[in-house]
């Protein structure tokens, strides 16, 4: 009796942004849900027992354990730090004579139906035409694979499902036990830890006609195969498209993922001869966005024009621009213009009118840095109580500062909260552009600068400079006293910023280190200019 075993832990990451919503191997294809058409071809062939190994949103493939009896789910949930051959190895006590598949599979024909007297192990090729990223092969006169290696030219190449029986299974299952904790093992292709002890495991060459076996690897692959793709890919994302372009999926291409974030991910794609980009929301964005504020603060940009790419954006949190041709970071060390400009598009922020229907929330930089390190200590230990002495600081130095803003008539407006170089972008015609608005709410002006202040290393005179290119003349000492206790303020947020971010093994930015040191240089001279003790 044979049995299969299918794949479908991995994320397929060159398939986003459709995979934000469901794993490859549930596309629909020409009609039918490629999982679907491969679990209906086994028991075409008369497999009964499959085990499907799920892991990358795995729930959404819980329904097959109803639409197939007896059909099985492994939970594989280290399917984003290891190979597919971790993936196998957790279904190993189901490997006996048994098909090995992948979910997102496509065969023209039934490749199960093989009839094979001799119960020989063998694995799917085709000729490959030019070069490959596929495991290549060499053959021998037997039919033998005696060499095997990642990628090749005008050869014989890995592809599609194997079958290997009960002594190759047995083979091969002792090999991962022994060696599955050894460096990198767990990390490999299945293939590749099959290359690894080619010379004991016995694979013969069942070659396929080119064009039978389909892998997709692309949006634009898939769709060169089924033409209709996506219109029936049952996508939020191509629905909120065509409904915002009035356009029809057919006529969207050359989709490509510029940015895959854990806030967000974006991708390009072209309508005629114009080239857009959609911000799709992530997961995990929740612990740091507030959707409200943003769609508010990127809107009255795109109006009163200081991020003109915008076209339009809903509060669940997508977003459709117009891509910046040649986009370029500013440089307002270089640039003295472009400074300028950067300081005048904050004025024409701050200057927005808020309506209280409009519900735009208050960003306090202390009370969400608090909030950023508390979620942080569930893998970097009591950081309140690390870093304690410079909380304790902060909590003295905060008040002040709001006292002194109410005498000084400084109100809460409309800020960016995000404000430094790589968010200035200009175009080939000179035009700037404010753009990632996902921190944006309520807060005092200074903070806006002192976003800028507190994520390099300044020189007194470069923070200076800044200072005087924002108020536009030299500040009073009321100024800054005020200004410079918010670079301490805003050093204090992105520093939970970055904890943040390294507790959940995301990049913490090149700006955690210089935030942490702004924090200690600024803070005792900010108490110390409101008269309280260091």
């Amino acid at each position: 009796m044979k049995n299969a075993i299918i794949l479908a832990a991995g994320k397929s990451s060159r398939f986003a942004p459709f995979t934000y919503e469901k794993p490859k191997g549930l596309f629909r294809v020409k009609s039918e849900v490629l999982i679907e058409r491969q679990i209906e071809q086994l028991r075409e062939a008369g497999v009964e027992e499959i085990i499907v190994v799920v892991g990358y949103m795995k729930e959404k493939f819980f329904y097959l354990e109803q639409k197939f009896p007896g059909l099985k789910l492994i939970v594989n949930n280290e399917f984003g730090k290891k190979g597919n051959l971790f993936t196998l190895y957790k279904a190993r006590e189901y490997m006996r004579n048994t098909f090995i598949c992948c979910a997102d599979h496509y065969f023209t024909s039934n490749p199960f139906t093989y009839e094979n007297l001799d119960n020989h192990s063998w694995r799917a090729c085709t000729y490959e035409a030019g070069k490959f990223r596929e495991f290549a092969v060499t053959v021998s006169d037997a039919g033998v694979i005696t060499e095997t290696s990642i990628g090749g030219s005008d050869s014989l190449a890995q592809v599609g499902c194997a079958y290997v029986n009960e002594k190759f299974s047995s083979r091969f299952c002792s090999y991962m036990e022994a060696e599955i904790n050894d460096f990198g093992v767990a990390s490999m292709f299945w293939e590749e830890f099959y290359g690894k002890h080619i010379h004991q495991l016995t694979f013969y060459c069942r070659e396929f006609e080119p064009g039978t076996i389909l892998e997709f690897e692309s949006v634009d692959d898939l769709r060169s195969f089924d033409s209709e793709f996506l219109l029936n890919v049952d996508s939020e994302i191509i629905e909120n498209i065509i409904t915002t372009l009035h356009c029809t999926p057919n006529d969207i291409s050359n989709i490509a993922v510029i940015n895959a974030g854990l806030t967000n991910v974006s991708f390009g794609f072209d309508v005629g001869e114009t080239r857009y980009v959609y911000r799709h929301p992530g997961g995990t964005a929740g612990n740091l966005i507030n959707r409200q504020a943003e769609l508010f603060a990127q809107l009255a940009a795109r109006d009163i024009g200081i991020d003109k790419s915008v076209i339009d954006m809903k509060l669940e949190g997508w977003k459709i621009s117009y891509f910046v041709r040649n986009a370029k970071n500013c440089d307002f060390e270089a640039n003295e213009s472009q400074l300028i400009r950067g300081m005048e598009m904050l004025h024409q922020l701050h200057a927005v009118p808020v309506p209280e229907e409009a519900n735009v929330k208050i960003f306090d930089d202390v009370e969400e840095a608090k909030k950023l390190m508390e979620i942080a200590s569930a893998t970097k230990g009591h950081l309140k109580k690390e870093f304690a002495h410079l909380i304790e600081k902060i909590d003295r130095l905060y008040p002040a500062i709001k006292v002194d803003a109410e005498r000084l008539g400084y109100g809460l407006v409309l800020c960016h909260n995000d404000t430094y170089e790589p968010n200035y972008l200009y175009d080939d015609k000179g035009e700037m552009f404010l753009i990632d608005w996902e921190y944006a709410g309520m807060n005092y002006a200074a903070n806006d600068i002192g976003c800028i202040l507190c994520r390099y290393d300044w020189t007194d005179e470069q923070i200076a400079r800044y200072l005087r290119y924002y108020v536009g003349r030299e500040l009073t000492e009321d100024e800054k006293r005020f200004y410079y206790g918010f670079i301490p303020i805003s050093a204090f947020y992105w520093f939970g910023w970055g904890l943040y971010k390294g507790s959940v093994g995301d990049d913490d930015s090149f700006f955690f280190l210089p935030a942490y040191r702004n924090l200690v240089r600024f803070i005792d001279q900010a108490l110390e200019s409101y008269g309280l003790k260091v």
